[in-house]
């Protein structure tokens, strides 16, 4: 059904089994057969998230920026299937369902020269392509009716996100989404990338309101910032040392025509994260956390997208993604509303 889809129907390469313990890797569900036509059938089984990796840095690489994106998922899962399964959170209803395949792209991307006139159009293309990949494997998942939780790969992924999220629910305008995130990636369509993935969706009709919490205020153009305030559907707030993501005042924004909200989380909202642009100042991994909880406490998100953790060259680095992403997903799978 999906092409460029590769299914995981086994962990036990990942996960660390230890005598008189039950890790959330031996309890989460899987796809029997290497075939998204299994994937019909999953309703009868009291699932409610579908986990799908994409590991990638095209979309960066196509923004200026640097790779080391495309080893997120891997770190994350790592960490995410040798967590304890116990009273707080069982592991049964959630899908690792797999990843978009990603390699050829990467590898394509790899071999461009920097010093070639058409690199970033030839980057660009490849994130196209990419859209291309992960929007019906999104719009497959809302059909079933599950919660995608994604975890990248770069921001602009946001916008095939968006894209099969909207169609999956048959939004014929459109859907809302908060972001929390140092830069409002709401740059010009001027072929896709990291940075302009919501406006992509906002102009193409599959977003229908934006707000973005945390916007580092010398990190976004001028021009850009001139540009959303010249949209009435789309708000934001900039970081404030010692202050928590303002939740209310983005979802009172959000909410009032009763939208459907995905959640999108850019790692570099947070302080000295390892991100594809590195702050040394924002919002605290708690404070991450928190902004899950408060939201989640007043609606029911269609998703939750992780994106721009970067794992470069030490081991400290993968742990410290692995774990942060692991955290937010786990927050988000224990407060997300039935």
């Amino acid at each position: 059904m999906l092409k460029h889809f590769h299914i995981r129907n086994t962990l036990d390469d990942i996960i660390r089994q230890r005598k008189g313990e039950i890790k959330l890797g031996q309890r989460f569900r899987l796809l029997e057969h290497h075939s998204l036509e299994s994937f019909k059938k999953i309703k009868n089984h009291k699932l409610r998230f579908a986990l799908i990796g994409i590991p990638e840095s095209i979309g960066i690489l196509a923004n200026h920026g640097a790779g080391g994106a495309e080893q997120a998922w891997q770190e994350f899962l790592v960490q995410l299937v040798n967590q304890q399964s116990n009273r707080f959170l069982e592991g049964s209803e959630v899908l690792c369902l797999g990843q978009v395949e990603t390699r050829d792209l990467q590898q394509r991307a790899a071999e461009l020269n920097p010093k070639d006139g058409q690199f970033f159009t030839k980057l660009r293309s490849y994130c196209q392509e990419l859209d291309q990949r992960v929007m019906p494997v999104i719009e497959a998942v809302i059909n079933a009716g599950l919660v995608p939780i994604v975890v990248g790969g770069g921001h602009n992924n946001a916008f095939p996100i968006l894209k099969g999220a909207s169609r999956g629910l048959g939004l014929a305008n459109g859907m809302g989404c908060l972001n929390l995130d140092a830069h409002a990636d709401f740059r010009p369509l001027e072929g896709r990338h990291s940075g302009n993935g919501f406006s992509y969706a906002f102009y193409q009709g599959f977003l229908q309101r934006y707000f973005v919490v945390g916007l580092n205020e010398q990190a976004n153009s001028e021009a850009m910032l001139k540009n959303m305030d010249l949209e009435d559907r789309v708000g934001y707030q900039f970081y404030k040392p010692h202050s928590n993501p303002g939740v209310n005042e983005a979802l009172q924004f959000l909410s009032g025509e009763g939208l459907p909200i995905g959640v999108e989380i850019d790692l570099d909202a947070l302080a000295f994260m390892p991100a594809s642009a590195f702050s040394v100042s924002g919002y605290t991994l708690d404070q991450a956390i928190t902004f899950i909880r408060k939201v989640n406490q007043q609606v029911r998100p269609v998703y939750l997208h992780l994106a721009e953790g970067q794992v470069k060259d030490t081991e400290r680095d993968a742990v410290l993604i692995g774990k942060t992403l692991c955290s937010l997903a786990l927050e988000f799978i224990k407060t997300c509303p039935e």
